[in-house]
Order: C-alpha cells, then structure tokens, then sequence
C-alpha cells in the first residue's frame, strides 16, 4: 500500500518535531553563515525541489530525491533510531537533510512561524545585552544586528539590499529603548553601524560603476535617505539636554563616526557630509575639536588630512588649510569640492580661495575624465561658481573655459555677456557651430538690443542656413532674422549699407520665389 507523505508526518510527528529540536538548537540565528543555510533549506521546499519520495512498508524509513541546483541527492530518513543521513556526505545537518525535515513538518504546521520563532531568539537574547546600557553592548548588538549588509555580495539586486535594510529597520524596533532621552541616541547609534554595514554594497554601486541606472539611483536614495534620518536623529539630541550617563555614549559615538569615514573608500561627499553632521551639531566646545583635530593629524589614514580640513574650515584657519593644501596636493578634486562648497556656505571667501587654487591645475584632468554630458555641464557651472566666489581673476576662469572646449560654451557665453563682451560672444557661437536654437531668445534679444553690429555676422550665417533648408517655414525663419537685423542695422545708423546688403540677398536667391515672396511681406528695406 502506497503511503503518502502527509500519512509519513501523521505517523511521525513526534519524531519530526524532535528533528526541529535538533536543528533549532544547531544553528544560531545570529550567525549569518548559519542563517544563509537554514534560509536555503526553506527555499528548497518553497520552491518545490523534492520529488520521486519511497516509503518503506511499515513506514520506519523515508527517501526523498531533491535537486539542488544541478546536483540530485537524496535524504534516508530512520525515524526508530532518529537517524538522517544524505548523499552529499556532509557531516551533521546539510541543508538537504533540513530540507527534507522542514518538509515533514510542513505538512501540518507553519515553516514560516517556525522560522518567526526561531530568528526571535536572536532578538531576545541582543535585548537581554542591550538592556546593559553601555556602548560596548550597544555596538556589539547592532553590528551583529546589520551583518546581513556587510555579507551582502555587491552582485546582489538593490531590490534584495532595500529590502534586507528595511528588515533590519524592523528589528532594530523592539530593541530601542523607551524613554525619551535614549531613544534617538540609540537610533543614532544604529544608522551609523547600517551605514557602516553597507558601504561595500554602496561604494561598488556608486563609486565603482561608469554608467547611472534606476539600479543605481535605488541605491542613491537609500543613502540619501539614510542620511537625512541620521541628521534627524542629531537635531533632535542636539535640542535636548544631556544626560550625565549619556557621556560615555557621546564619546563612543566619535570613535564610530570617525572610523566610518576612515576605513572606507570613496563616497568622500557622503562621508564628510556623515562627519560635518556630526560634529556641527554634537560637538561645540573647542577642546573636543583640538583633541579630535590631533587625533586625525596623527592618522596614517590617506583621507584624514580632508577631515582635518574639515576643523580648520569651521574655525576659519585658513594658513593650517594651507599647510594642508601643499601637503595632499589637489589631485583629488572630487575630495576637494566638497570642502569648497562648505568654505562657500560659510562664506569664507580667503579659505576657499585657497581651495581652489589647489585643484586648480587639475581640473582639467578630472573634467577629462567625466563621461556623462550632463555631469559635464553642472561641474562647469560648479567649477566657475566656486572661482567667481573665491574672487578668482577673470583670465583664469577664461583659461578653463578654453580648456573646456565646446561643453564650455554655455557658461562661457554667459561670461561674455556678463561682461557686456558682444563680439567675442557672437565669435564664440560661430567658433563651435552653435544652432540658432542652440541660443536662447533673450540672450539675443539683449545683444541685439546693446550692440547690435557685433551679431550681424552671426545672424546673416543662421539666415543662410534656413534659407538652405528650403522650404517656406525655413523662410520664414530666415525673415525673421532679417527683420532683427533691419532693427540692429537702423539703431547703429547703417541704414544704406543694410539696404544693399537684402538687396544683395533677394537678388541671389531671386529664383526660390517662395523667399522673395516671404521677403516682400516683411517689408526689409529701410
């Protein structure tokens, strides 16, 4: 008589529930290496890997073939002498063996309550350690807490990151102390070590790849996020007084920022702005700066000279900036830039001009290096905001945008109309072939209306180019132009020179009737 599988776990239910005993005991969920296996024995059932089972006759033994990637094995289980053995030789609970058990129990119970109750111990027993209240326990908690980040392989999908995180956020939940003057510090203390977890994940997603893709931006968000809720978590510590037990904590919470934005790479924007966070707002008195300050100048770290910047910033130093600048040198413009914003912001125009003067011979290298074209034009405009606040002389912001090529002609050309500079604006457009729709309206417009004999070359090129085109629109267009340049040539006083030059033009195109009769109507002579 053939036995069912559900018949099987009816049978022996006891011994199957002894076999749950047996796993839940061998394996720790605290131990990620020990979770990956139980999770993947869970998997195998879920996805319904077991087939051809054999049941002897009295029901005693059990056979179950099961395909695990492309390997088949099989699982004997004796349930009289409580025995399990698999093809796969591995010594005590393979995930096959736990497969198969995990099946049995199935039949009349919950995996997933199982798995529910099994992971809590893990949350009981780092509740009993956070229930001491000291730093060391807090930090030892949450990096076992987030080491399903820091395991994660960088090839998984941003789908399987965001939703690992988000379970992490749920956990860290019941272990958050109650009362007021705790619970953003903890919390503080979390985003640190999440933000720790996952830097591998985030530097081979952020720093590492050439190309932007919703992928990445996924990725983007989460840290962004992640920032603005750690900023969230300081503001609220920094309106409330201190707890004299909170002391140790906030000296705990230095260590951690610090060797978060040290021992990793890249990502130098997020990191300083991680770090500036901080110590802006957690940190005031001076003698926790100098120690702080010393502490980073005696770092063999390559990226502590920029933290040190960071202090000699805020305190306005600018010649121990300088010692800085001349000792890193400015290669690293992107390690750099960020420092100078923050010299903007602060409005200290001496210190970021020594910023600038540093990576100034090295722009032109980094911009070589910048892929996208649309990174390209806000770098630019960053580079020529930055030199323009730092009171840098004109000629060197104008030996950039020659450097810069045609990618440079957008905030070149509004250099030159700044400085009411027409004519070379006018040659500029025509140096790089830039399309009449290529200008913006009112950029003519106002060179037009302030020297009008600088942009007639200009403008008699755009005219002959849709007059090409040949078609009435196209004729129109051209017109057009000639109209602006009817009005440029009367207010400069050239009236007989303009009347010869659309004489000149309506005889050489006399034979495309569609302009001469697009030319009648719009009445060009003067």
């Amino acid at each position: 008589m053939h036995m069912t599988v559900e018949r099987v776990s009816y049978l022996h239910e006891r011994e199957i529930d002894e076999f749950m005993n047996m796993i839940e005991h061998s394996f720790r969920p605290d131990v990620q290496e020990e979770v990956v296996v139980v999770r993947k024995a869970v998997s195998i059932v879920r996805k319904g890997s077991l087939f051809h089972y054999w049941c002897s006759a009295d029901g005693s033994t059990f056979e179950v073939s099961l395909a695990d990637g492309t390997v088949e094995n099989v699982v004997k289980l004796t349930f009289p002498e409580m025995d399990v053995s698999c093809t796969c030789d591995e010594n005590e609970w393979c995930v096959h063996k736990m497969a198969v058990v995990f099946y049995l129990y199935s039949q009349f119970n919950s995996l997933t309550e199982w798995m529910h109750n099994w992971q809590r111990r893990e949350v009981e027993q780092m509740a009993l350690t956070i229930s001491e209240r000291t730093p060391e326990a807090w930090n030892q908690v949450l990096y076992r807490l987030t080491a399903p980040l820091r395991d994660m392989n960088p090839s998984e999908s941003p789908n399987v990151f965001l939703h690992e995180s988000s379970l992490l956020d749920q956990k860290m939940i019941p272990l958050s102390p109650f009362e007021y003057e705790w619970k953003p510090l903890f919390e503080l203390f979390y985003r640190l070590h999440l933000l720790d977890a996952a830097w591998t994940y985030l530097y081979a997603h952020l720093e590492l790849q050439n190309h932007f893709t919703y992928r990445e931006w996924q990725v983007k968000m989460w840290i962004n996020d992640q920032v603005s809720k750690l900023r969230n978590h300081v503001h609220t510590l920094g309106k409330n007084p201190r707890l004299f037990e909170t002391d140790v904590f906030y000296a705990s919470l230095k260590t951690n920022a610090r060797e978060l934005v040290l021992h990793h790479d890249g990502l130098f924007p997020a990191r300083l702005e991680i770090y500036s966070i901080m110590w802006d707002l957690l940190y005031p008195k001076d003698a926790e700066r100098e120690r702080e300050m010393a502490t980073l100048l005696d770092e063999d770290k390559a990226d502590a000279p920029y933290f040190a910047a960071f202090f000699y910033l805020t305190h306005g130093d600018e010649e121990a900036l300088q010692k800085i600048a001349d000792k890193t040198g400015g290669e690293h413009v992107d390690y750099w830039l960020p420092l100078a914003d923050h010299a903007a912001e602060l409005e200290d125009t001496d210190s970021l001009y020594v910023i600038m003067d540093t990576i100034f011979p090295h722009i032109g290298g980094y911009f070589a290096n910048i892929n996208s074209s649309n990174e390209t034009y806000h770098f630019i405009r960053k580079i020529d905001g930055l030199l323009e606040e730092a009171e840098f002389p004109e000629e060197r912001r104008e030996e950039l945008f020659m450097l810069y090529g045609e990618a440079g002609v957008s905030a070149f050309g509004d250099f030159l109309i700044e400085r009411e500079r027409f004519a070379e604006w006018a040659a500029l457009m025509h140096r790089f072939n830039i399309p009449y729709d290529g200008i913006e309206p009112d950029t003519l417009k106002f060179v037009l209306a302030n020297d009008p004999a600088s942009v007639m070359p200009l403008l008699h090129t755009y005219a002959m180019r849709f007059i090409q085109e040949k078609n009435r629109h196209s004729y129109r267009r051209a017109v057009r132009l000639f109209k602006n340049m009817k009005t440029g040539a009367k207010k400069s006083g050239k009236a007989d020179f303009w009347n010869r030059y659309i004489d000149t033009v309506r005889e050489q195109y006399k034979r495309l009737r569609a302009l001469s009769e697009e030319m009648e109507k719009g009445n060009l002579n003067l």
